[in-house]
């Protein structure tokens, strides 16, 4: 999987819950140059429930439907992988309210749930578009008139979206930057004014607005052919530079350092250690062998001297610790409360109590209960929609 996530181990009784948190990948799709997500970035298992001995069920999230299925296997599974690699055989396949499969440890499809108490999925709290404080030159769209252009990474941009049943705010969408991403397309010359760019937005977000981007590598990086110009995107890390999520071993200067060891040498490995773990100087001590596929426009020498320089400068110069030492400092509201919710708590001993909370996500068989409007964001599989163009 791409990116990284936290782990949660919660023990009750016999019973271990696992619950994991992960940046939502929203995704598009375009017929005229179909990007099919890749397999191992597809999936992946938001919680699971597993008991000592088995059985051991995974709550996985499927990024290209856009939806959540169960895998139960009888075995007892510490980890996800085998529940991930028996769903991506079926995923395509299923009903689209199919919320349950359960299946052999080879993968054979023993059955399948379409009850509605298997149903894991949860629906977050959508403040109202009048309780978001909106920037003037922020664009506002109703969801039913968004078009999907192709399926990449999701973030944030300045286009808001609300829904279409009550004028909700749901999220942002992105402008559409054709030619993917430097991780899925290799074929351009990367040039060393990119580079100057990308530096430029870095100390930009860290220096002046007291961001921390936290994510910078190629995967979030695209080329916008028009203006001759490089984005970075996916600010689903981001944060406030000494605000909680703030993470010094995920910080941008290293993070542009791999990127560009990735881009010349196309080595991604020290990406799978962990970031604490990840060493800089491993590779600022090392010869950089361009990769005999990569174009450049500059010898690898003018790229690393042009590092070499930032990197030092940034290093010996003054370090953001909190971001109101930047002198453009960002900072915005949190997201408006959801109003209270009665609320009924069930004890041991048989007992229910009913209090007023602040609830910020259904279950969403809960929503249907009660008769709730439910926003719909599942989508068919883009496969099928490939074969179909």
């Amino acid at each position: 999987m791409g990116g990284s996530a936290e782990r949660e181990i919660i023990r009750k009784g016999g019973r271990q819950t696992l619950r994991q948190h992960r940046s939502l990948c929203l995704t598009s799709f375009n017929t005229d140059n179909v990007h099919i997500i890749d397999p191992e970035d597809r999936l992946f298992a938001s919680s699971g429930a597993i008991y000592p001995g088995g059985p051991s069920t995974w709550y996985v999230v499927d990024w290209d439907q856009r939806r959540l299925v169960s895998v139960t296997m009888d075995e007892e599974l510490e980890s996800e992988d085998p529940a991930l690699e028996h769903l991506l055989k079926h995923i395509d396949d299923l009903a689209p309210d199919v919320y349950e499969i359960y299946v052999s440890s080879e993968g054979f499809l023993i059955s399948t749930s379409t009850d509605a108490k298997d149903d894991e999925t949860y629906c977050p709290f959508y403040p109202p578009l009048s309780t978001v404080q909106n920037a003037e030159d922020v664009q506002v769209i109703s969801r039913a008139g968004l078009e999907e252009l192709d399926r990449l990474s999701a973030n944030v941009d300045l286009v808001i979206v609300v829904d279409e049943l009550k004028g909700r705010f749901v999220g942002f969408t992105t402008v559409y930057i054709a030619g993917g991403t430097l991780e899925e397309n290799k074929t351009r010359q990367f040039k060393l004014k990119w580079l100057q760019q990308l530096i430029d937005v870095v100390d930009e977000l860290n220096l002046n607005l007291g961001i921390a981007h936290q994510d910078v590598a190629p995967r979030n990086i695209v080329i916008n052919e028009e203006t001759d110009s490089l984005m970075l995107f996916d600010f689903n890390f981001s944060v406030r530079i000494g605000r909680a999520g703030y993470s010094e071993p995920r910080n941008d200067i290293k993070g542009v350092m791999f990127s560009m060891y990735e881009i010349i040498t196309r080595n991604d490995d020290l990406r799978d250690i962990r970031h604490e773990d990840q060493d800089v100087s491993v590779i600022e001590n090392q010869d950089w062998v361009k990769h005999p596929d990569v174009l450049l426009d500059h010898p690898v020498s003018e790229f690393r001297a042009l590092l070499t320089r930032w990197c030092e400068k940034r290093r010996s110069g003054k370090h953001i610790t909190v971001r109101t030492e930047a002198p453009n400092f960002l900072d915005w509201p949190p997201l408006p409360d959801p109003p209270l919710s009665e609320v009924e708590t069930h004890y041991q001993d048989g007992t229910a109590v009913k209090k007023l909370k602040k609830v910020y996500q259904w279950r969403r068989t809960e929503l249907r209960e009660l008769g709730r409007t439910i926003l719909n964001w599942q989508r068919p599989p883009q496969r099928r929609l490939a074969q179909n163009a």
